[in-house]
């Protein structure tokens, strides 16, 4: 639920359902460590032991649920902080192309108060209204995983 500035180190392919769920690895550019801290080589060398134990966590974290061990593209390797950005950007694009109406949404909704030009704009009033008109039970109901960024 926060906006934290953070510092891009890396990135991780976790397949979550046949589909790449990207997790990027990251520290807060407040942390007193984040200087250090450039790609992802330098947690390697300034914390080792945590990106195993990242991908030990993020291959484990469903079983408790009854369900498989996840699985990670290039065989769970960290990719580097040129190769997340890269990632990043696309799916960037592919956002924009989304609320400009350029490609497939699919399911997503794509009503929006910040991008102005976009036929999904909505205002402010128009968004307040639809949250207010959401039952209390949808909205108390634990959010998934997806986007989470990993800080070190």
């Amino acid at each position: 639920g926060e906006v934290i500035h953070v510092k891009i180190l890396g990135i991780l392919a976790l397949i979550d359902e046949g589909e790449t769920d990207w997790k990027i690895i990251a520290i807060n550019v407040n942390d007193p460590e984040a200087e250090k801290f450039h790609d992802i080589d330098d947690v390697k060398r300034f914390k080792p032991g945590y990106l195993e134990a990242t991908l030990n966590w993020l291959r484990l974290y469903k079983v408790p649920e009854g369900k498989p061990e996840n699985k990670f593209g290039f065989d769970g390797e960290f990719k580097n902080k040129a190769f997340a950005l890269e990632v990043i950007n696309s799916a960037h694009e592919y956002w924009k192309a989304m609320l400009m109406k350029k490609c497939e949404k699919g399911a997503i909704n794509c009503t929006n108060v910040q991008v102005c030009d976009s036929p999904f704009h909505c205002t402010p009033e128009e968004a307040r209204s639809f949250v207010e008109s959401v039952p209390l039970s949808l909205m108390s109901k634990e959010s998934s995983e997806e986007g989470t960024a990993y800080l070190v």
